[in-house]
């Protein structure tokens, strides 16, 4: 196979333009290799089944340039504006005072620029961006460490502790000119033995053009130390999102990942989770509130390598229309995993007979000793409900609302950050079917 003619094109120009080390073009050059081996995804590729990968190449991409308006983002974000905050402006960190705020960061943290630190100390980062993944079904995140020119950079000290959360604001908006864009991202979240942090990852996209955010995230967990990662995806009616999380996590390292779907015309979510040490976890959940056409497709792997790993997964959908959720969770258990706990659950709710889910929770079991379970459920609104709520005095409409509330907000009450908590809940109130219909 061969990558698109548009996107060699990008990536030979970004290699002659980059004066890099060479142990990054090397390392550009694996990338991009693996990604034309592997081609575009089709209907017929395992794990894109459900998934129209053609939204993501047509119409042609162009690298995001200038946006026509800057500003404002503060108006944007779910997240309080007193978290410690960096602004990605269509693939570009943007500088303090022009939205980003890291001053007054704790002693043994940097939250910098991937561009900054790879023109101030490139070396500092030779080991994490040279450093392996197992490319194969991930094509786009094969594609995002090829071409990301930017990003963010987070190094926790041992010991340390982030003071406040913080907030990577990823704004896109189209440069006035209606023609889609394309940006490629990379967020290093590295945290050494005992460190601890919360990081909140938040997209919103603005404008009326496509735009195509493509993102890989590699965390890396040193003995005991904790990571909450939280990804808020806010796209607009024309976005598009692909976003692939790698994480390795090492003897009693905690990760925790809490997932909010909110818009968008197609997302793609891979998160792959090592449990490379003995008694580390993870605890995974996501809420996707989906309509119209739109698509939202989570793919997890977790992977546990060593002995006494918990790993906990509960994701909800409801959906409206003639959209799709596709979910697809793996637990792998390799030899020698013993005294894994284990656990993957999926629930949808359907509020059109046109809308459609594709759920496979499964497990791939070596070892003897486990405690694995897993589940999936598709339903619609129970009409006993309905009618227990019409029976004392609750409009049919409203009554719809606190149902897919109260099917929705246990994803939300997940969240430790409580002024995050608060938006996130107002956030899905303004999801909800008919208050979609009274916007419009």
């Amino acid at each position: 196979m061969s990558a698109p003619a548009a996107l060699e094109t990008e990536f030979r120009s970004l290699r002659a333009a980059a004066g890099e080390p060479a142990w990054l073009s090397e390392a550009r050059e694996s990338s991009f290799a693996a990604f034309a081996a592997q081609g575009l995804p089709t209907s017929k590729t395992e794990g894109w089944r459900h998934t129209p990968a053609e939204r993501l190449i047509k119409p042609d991409f162009r690298p995001a340039g200038k946006p026509a308006a800057r500003g404002g983002f503060g108006g944007r974000a779910l997240c309080p504006i007193t978290f410690h905050r960096v602004v990605v402006h269509n693939g570009r960190v943007l500088p303090g005072g022009e939205g980003s705020n890291l001053s007054g960061l704790p002693a043994g943290v940097r939250v910098q620029g991937l561009a900054e630190v790879l023109r101030d100390e490139p070396e500092a980062l030779k080991h994490s961006l040279t450093r392996g993944f197992d490319k194969s079904g991930l094509p786009f995140a094969a594609l995002a460490a090829a071409l990301a020119r930017d990003g963010v950079v987070v190094r926790v000290a041992r010991h340390a502790r982030l003071d406040k959360p913080l907030s990577v604001l990823l704004v896109s908006d189209d440069a006035g000119d209606g023609l889609p864009q394309a940006a490629h991202l990379r967020v290093l979240l590295l945290l050494d033995e005992g460190a601890a942090a919360e990081v909140v990852v938040e997209s919103v996209g603005g404008g009326r053009a496509p735009f195509w955010t493509n993102l890989l995230t590699q965390v890396s967990l040193g003995e005991g130390a904790a990571l909450k990662h939280y990804r808020l995806q806010r796209e607009s009616a024309a976005g598009r999102q692909t976003a692939a999380t790698l994480v390795e996590a090492g003897r009693c390292a905690r990760y925790e990942s809490h997932a909010f779907d909110f818009g968008g015309a197609l997302t793609r979510t891979d998160l792959r989770v090592r449990l490379a040490g003995d008694g580390a976890d993870c605890a995974l959940s996501g809420l996707a509130l989906v309509r119209g056409d739109e698509i939202v497709d989570h793919h997890t792997v977790v992977e546990h390598a060593a002995v006494g790993g918990t790993t906990r997964q509960l994701y909800k959908a409801v959906l409206d229309e003639k959209s799709r959720f596709v979910f697809d969770g793996l637990v792998d258990v390799r030899p020698g995993a013993q005294k894994t706990d284990a656990s993957v659950y999926n629930k949808n709710l359907l509020l059109s007979e046109d809308a459609s889910v594709h759920t496979n929770p499964e497990f791939k079991i070596l070892a003897d000793d486990v405690s694995c379970k897993h589940g999936g459920a598709i339903g619609q609104m129970s009409p006993e409900s309905l009618f227990y709520l019409r029976s004392r005095g609750v409009g049919e409409a409203e009554a719809r609302r606190m149902l897919v509330y109260a099917f929705g907000s246990e994803m939300i009450e997940r969240v430790g950050l409580e002024p995050l908590r608060e938006a996130l809940t107002a956030a899905l109130h303004a999801r909800m079917p008919e208050a979609a219909e009274e916007a419009a």
